[in-house]
């Protein structure tokens, strides 16, 4: 009896954890769960919120901010809650002048630091190193410490946080695009805390019920056992009364 009460105690433990559904966009892509989504896929809907939708196309994850366009996901890692972001223009400092996090429940995963992006109408010597992907030949961008008196060809764009100003040695396509989020906010919206409870509570119904029927089942072995004993000692004892 003991041993059925452990059991029924564990299965009741186990299934109670939330049952996390994830796919993949493509045999390459992340998985995706909780809190994300992929858009139009709606066995996934209680687990989604709001601005966590993803994009499958052609095999490609991707995610979209309003103020920039669409960014590739190259990778989650839900531990750490960390979204690993490509530029598909592979111009991580356009991203940086335009991204705006601010309506969003991502934030950047690097710490920041002001640098302003200067638009100059001539090349400047070192130490200012002109962002490639930003410049054309009639104008060329740089990032500097907005501390830095500008220079006279040059005027300032805009100053703004992000991870770190442009260098030829740090990869403009895979660097620097790491965004974090919080759901502490997020769940306090009542519409997903009733998802939520309401996903919870179908899956720990659904195995409350496993574990009913596996008792039943252990139940039934056990007096069948129970029975076929007793039939052997009965004999044993009509065998040893002849």
């Amino acid at each position: 009896m003991d041993a059925f009460i452990f059991l029924f105690l564990l299965c009741v433990f186990c299934f109670q954890s939330k049952v996390t559904y994830s796919t993949k966009c493509g045999d390459a892509g992340p998985e995706i769960h909780y809190p994300y989504q992929i858009k139009g896929q709606q066995q996934q809907q209680n687990d989604a919120l709001s601005g966590f939708e993803l994009l499958c196309k052609d095999n490609l994850t991707t995610i979209h901010f309003p103020s920039y366009g669409n960014l590739v996901v190259k990778s989650i890692s839900y531990d750490t809650k960390n979204i690993h972001l490509l530029d598909p223009n592979n111009c991580a400092h356009r991203v940086f002048l335009n991204l705006n996090l601010s309506l969003t429940p991502f934030h950047y995963f690097y710490v920041l630091k002001n640098y302003t992006y200067l638009n100059c109408s001539t090349t400047l010597p070192r130490p200012f190193v002109e962002v490639p992907c930003l410049s054309a030949s009639s104008y060329h961008v740089y990032t500097v410490d907005p501390a830095v008196p500008v220079p006279g060809s040059c005027e300032g764009v805009k100053t703004v946080a992000i991870p770190f100003a442009y260098s030829p040695y740090l990869s403009d396509k895979s660097l620097g695009l790491r965004l974090t989020w919080h759901l502490r906010e997020l769940e306090g919206n009542e519409a997903v805390n009733l998802n939520r409870s309401s996903h919870k509570s179908r899956n720990i119904v659904i195995g409350f019920s496993i574990c009913v029927f596996v008792m039943a089942m252990l139940l039934l072995i056990s007096i069948k056992v129970r029975g076929a004993t007793r039939n052997l000692h009965q004999k044993e004892e009509q065998l040893l009364q002849s």
